[in-house]
């Protein structure tokens, strides 16, 4: 694999960083991101100066929890520091994605789930077997040590990747693995399980395969192969990763049965959304309209936000008479 260097330079440019400030401002009201706005030309100045000398150290994170569709703990980065993580991804983006495979599916451009499950359904039309599986406390277990080591097979600026370490360690928890929420961490996870597609495709020769972060899917037309290569998928991750694969999440089933994944149960002609996703929205949808109704929300942030539950997912899929019977119920009127 040829090693790229010279970047550290186009990371920190006025004119990156800039672009930087941008992406990471969009969507972002909170007093911090306004400051910033408001001395926006000596914010940049201060951390091109910073970056420079190689005296920048990233703020501690603030963490908070969230419940939906589980329990995780998610960290929120200062906003002049996730300017800097958006001027690393802007350059090592388009590197990464001559690398990356084709079925890689999160946090990529002209990818995400709806194409994901889409890819999915066309290799179970061509596959009667396949194997499901995803990687315990993915997120939690990456080794920042083996990560770095990666990183390092493709950049050998080493400005750049003392820029990485100060960010991926960047933790006041006595444990490995990247803080989930960091734009950094999504871009880094996927790195850290690019070689493992690579032996999926290469090694193992497994044509029908598809990744989204740590849930996988092999499909093939032969059970016993499938139970064949999973002690060497598990052995893969743990020697060269040190991960492990969430034992009640592996399975080996048929395709008459569906497949569950990223939310939707998928069947080769059709797609279901699974029970504990419709009532999520359902409740999701109620709540809006109890937030209406009460004055809460205004009638275009209801309006937006029914638009985002209802063509945004359940609309995506084989739902028609789902979201008939949501309307005639009077769930939204």
């Amino acid at each position: 694999m040829k090693r790229i260097g010279n970047l550290y330079e186009k990371v920190i440019s006025f004119e990156n960083l800039y672009k930087a400030f941008t992406k990471a401002k969009r969507g972002t009201k909170t007093l911090e991101s306004a400051t910033f706005f408001y001395n926006l030309e000596d914010e940049l100045v201060n951390l091109h100066e910073e970056l420079l000398t190689k005296v920048y150290k990233p703020v501690k994170y603030k963490y908070f929890k969230i419940y939906e569709p589980k329990e995780r703990e998610i960290s929120v980065a200062a906003f002049r520091d996730r300017v800097v993580h958006h001027a690393i991804i802007n350059i090592l983006e388009p590197i990464y994605e001559n690398i990356f495979i084709h079925d890689s599916y999160a946090t990529r451009k002209e990818k995400g789930t709806h194409r994901a499950i889409k890819r999915a359904q066309e290799f179970l039309g061509k596959n009667k077997w396949y194997l499901k599986a995803d990687i315990k406390k993915y997120f939690e277990s990456i080794n920042p040590d083996i990560l770095m080591q990666i990183l390092q097979t493709k950049i050998k600026d080493r400005d750049l990747l003392w820029l990485i370490e100060t960010i991926i360690r960047n933790s006041d928890k006595e444990k490995s693995g990247l803080p989930i929420g960091n734009l950094t961490s999504q871009f880094f996870a996927n790195v850290y399980l690019d070689k493992f597609d690579h032996y999926i495709k290469n090694k193992l020769k497994i044509k029908y395969y598809i990744r989204y972060m740590d849930d996988f899917v092999l499909f093939f037309n032969d059970k016993d192969f499938l139970k064949k290569i999973l002690p060497l998928i598990e052995e893969y991750l743990k020697t060269r990763l040190f991960l492990k694969l969430k034992e009640k999440a592996v399975l080996i089933n048929q395709r008459l049965h569906g497949l569950g994944f990223l939310g939707v149960r998928i069947f080769p002609n059709i797609i279901r959304i699974k029970r504990e996703n419709l009532k999520r929205s359902l409740n999701k949808l109620k709540l809006r309209k109890y937030q209406y109704e009460k004055s809460i929300i205004s009638e275009y942030k209801y309006t937006q936000s029914i638009t985002s539950i209802l063509e945004g997912n359940i609309s995506y899929f084989d739902t028609y008479n789902l979201r008939s019977d949501i309307i005639r119920k009077g769930i939204l009127s």
